[in-house]
């Protein structure tokens, strides 16, 4: 016979163990995530992605995997369906539904038919929050080098970026840390400063980065301007992605709008860069290695010029413009996963004592 100091003792370890359980599983969701992030191809190679018909659609320096998505300049989304080699063939899925862009002053701030993002809340400076994953990140004709060991060019392109946004009238989070090297860790390294970013409540988080491909795909002119496009990128291995997205789409809206050719569209790819920790995470590539820097400046530059649109700001009064509700309130996803781990662990643990009680009336 099972003595109650046998259920005690076996009890507990039980409860120990699911403990131990619980807290590997909150590890990996809250630290981890970043693992899934893109590795990225080296010595200049890059994927080529390919509708029905062959046509060149895509170029990029990120990994393409099967089921990544691609919402292009002319907002069709392709999906893809195989990979040769560094070729990956697409299939097309019909004209993506963009959000109408009001940057009219009565606007409302992020609000259009449809929208999961919160509304604004009054009296409060509009905060953009930066920061670089891939601190190396350098433009050759420019730097001499597509990497640089220390601060890369980028962060010529983020200080653009936060000049042009303090002149609009928004509060500016520029973040310098370094997270070199440009391995598969850099998500890791990078993902305690968004971490410590956020802690101040900014409105937006922008990963500022450059592609690693011909210069072509990113060269542009915008209202007669040289300058760099830009391109958005949404990890599809988040509790935010569909709010990331849509976020995404409300940016190339107002892109579109506002400075005709500088998107070059919205890749949804494996992975999570981060952007779980927010629903207004972005990860923008600002121009390749073989672009020069200051056509990618101008371009981040004009980037900046529609963020009002897209917050629903009227810049005359950037001072005072209302702003959306802190993000830290809105990543619901995460949240609910860690609950439904601990009933699980409560469920198994209780069920454990019932049986081991029944075993006892024996």
């Amino acid at each position: 016979m099972i003595s109650k100091k046998m259920i005690k003792t076996g009890v507990m370890s039980m409860i120990k163990r699911c403990f131990l359980l619980t807290v590997m599983i909150l590890f990996i969701i809250t630290a981890g995530g970043s693992a899934m992030a893109h590795n990225e191809l080296s010595g200049g190679e890059y994927f080529t992605l390919v509708d029905e018909n062959n046509n060149v659609i895509l170029l990029t320096g990120m990994m393409v995997n099967k089921g990544d998505e691609y919402i292009s300049a002319d907002n069709s989304r392709y999906r893809v369906v195989d990979i040769a080699g560094h070729t990956a063939r697409c299939v097309y899925q019909g004209k993506e539904k963009m959000p109408v862009i009001d940057d009219s002053p009565r606007s409302n701030a992020l609000g259009y038919s449809g929208t999961r993002l919160a509304p604004v809340a009054a009296k409060k400076k509009t905060t953009v929050a930066i920061y670089h994953t891939h601190s190396d990140e350098s433009y050759v004709p420019s730097d001499g080098a597509e990497s640089v060991n220390g601060k890369g060019g980028i962060y010529d392109v983020g200080q653009a970026l936060s000049n042009r946004l303090q002149q609009l009238g928004f509060n500016v989070q520029y973040n310098h840390n370094n997270h070199n090297p440009h391995d598969v860790n850099a998500y890791s390294r990078s993902r305690k400063t968004a971490a410590g970013l956020l802690k101040q409540r900014p409105d937006v988080i922008l990963d500022v980065h450059r592609d690693a491909v011909p210069a072509e795909q990113y060269r542009t002119q915008v209202k007669g301007t040289e300058a760099t496009k830009v391109k958005l990128v949404v990890g599809n291995q988040n509790p935010n992605m569909k709010t990331n997205l849509e976020f995404a789409k409300r940016m190339k809206a107002a892109m579109d709008k506002k400075t005709p050719g500088l998107s070059n569209g919205i890749f949804i790819g494996k992975g999570d860069y981060n952007q779980d920790l927010s629903p207004r995470a972005m990860l923008i590539e600002v121009g390749a290695h073989t672009n020069k820097k200051s056509d990618a400046t101008q371009g981040v530059a004009l980037f900046a010029d529609t963020l009002p649109a897209v917050m629903g700001i009227n810049t005359i009064n950037a001072n005072n413009a209302p702003a959306a509700k802190p993000l830290s309130t809105q990543n619901q996803g995460a949240g609910t996963t860690i609950l439904i781990i601990l009933v699980v662990v409560a469920a198994a643990a209780g069920g454990f004592y019932l049986l081991n009680r029944g075993s006892t009336s024996k």
